[in-house]
């Protein structure tokens, strides 16, 4: 009875094993899916904000809100670069805002430069997205709200892809010991000679 039990158990076992196994393989698989995405060695982006239909207007909302809205996030963050767009090497943060009637659809990109392993082309590709559509009420400050939402999800997700080098770049100056600035706060040791 025992080893018919026994024997019913190890193929399950084995299930749960291989399931748990891919379970983790799956979260390698998409760190990794996130790094291509989001890494960007913690560099400074650019900004591009797409102009506003006209619809937009009629509720008040205007391309310097959302760009005020999305570059004090990415400077409060230090990772805006205001380098012109002939800078190649950069990535960009591409912003569109549609507005037509009572409805709203928003987009942010991560843009950056990608290289073609097959046939060795590089060029610019959106490499992260996040968007989202709905109605506005007419509230232009809704619509702003959610942009800065949309970018808080952005934020999270690339800094946490690019924690290790934003925390070199971002790292304060490592202070000295208080000894190191005034030795004669340095604390006795037995092989110091005796002070006089």
């Amino acid at each position: 009875m025992a080893s018919r039990l026994t024997r019913a158990a190890l193929p399950l076992s084995a299930l749960a094993l291989l399931f748990s196994a891919s379970g983790a393989a799956g979260d390698a698989i998409d760190d990794s899916i996130k790094r291509f995405q989001l890494f960007a060695d913690c560099r400074p982006m650019r900004l591009l904000v797409e102009s506003l239909p006209d619809g937009a207007s009629k509720i008040g909302l205007t391309k310097e809100a959302i760009q005020a809205a999305v570059e004090s996030r990415l400077r409060s963050a230090r990772l805006y670069s205001s380098i012109g767009h002939s800078s190649i090497g950069f990535a960009y943060l591409y912003v569109n805002v549609n507005v037509v009637d009572r409805a709203v659809s928003i987009r942010l990109e991560f843009r950056k430069r990608v290289r073609d392993i097959l046939s060795g082309d590089t060029g610019r590709a959106a490499t992260w997205k996040v968007g989202s559509a709905g109605t506005h009420g007419g509230d232009a400050n809704y619509i702003v709200s959610h942009v800065s939402r949309l970018m808080d999800r952005f934020l999270v997700e690339f800094l946490r892809v690019n924690e290790k080098a934003c925390g070199k770049r971002l790292a304060p100056p490592r202070a000295r010991p208080p000894e190191e600035e005034l030795p004669w706060l340095k604390r006795p040791s037995p092989d110091d000679p005796p002070r006089q």
